[in-house]
């Protein structure tokens, strides 16, 4: 593995937010209801809802891709350090998009 330290600090980006958001599921879970909604662009009703374990099994499954992206990344790149930036910036943004909707839905009903 190189010393792409701007990878490295993007790793350490998308880690932080997946625990935050880990923590801050953990914090609300029980005032939470058992659905929440998630599918925004599916037409209203229980089509929308998602169990809050769901929830909880996306955070579990984004750290699976970042660390997968992460490998994916250092093999790819082969020492070539603006290749290696690029893929985990792309994780940083689905790790940023999922934050925003999963703080979204717990500011729905936690705050």
């Amino acid at each position: 593995m190189t010393t792409n330290k701007a990878a490295q600090q993007i790793l350490a980006t998308d880690w932080g937010i997946l625990l935050l958001m880990s923590a801050v599921l953990a914090w609300f879970w029980k005032i939470l209801p058992p659905q929440l909604p998630w599918f925004y662009s599916l037409p209203g009703g229980e089509q929308q809802l998602i169990s809050k374990f769901i929830l909880a099994g996306i955070l579990l499954g984004m750290g699976v891709v970042i660390g997968i992206t992460r490998v994916l990344a250092s093999w790819a790149s082969k020492g070539d350090a603006p290749v290696e930036t690029t893929l985990m910036a792309g994780s940083l943004l689905a790790v940023g998009l999922l934050a925003a909707s999963f703080f979204r839905v717990i500011q729905i009903f936690a705050l």
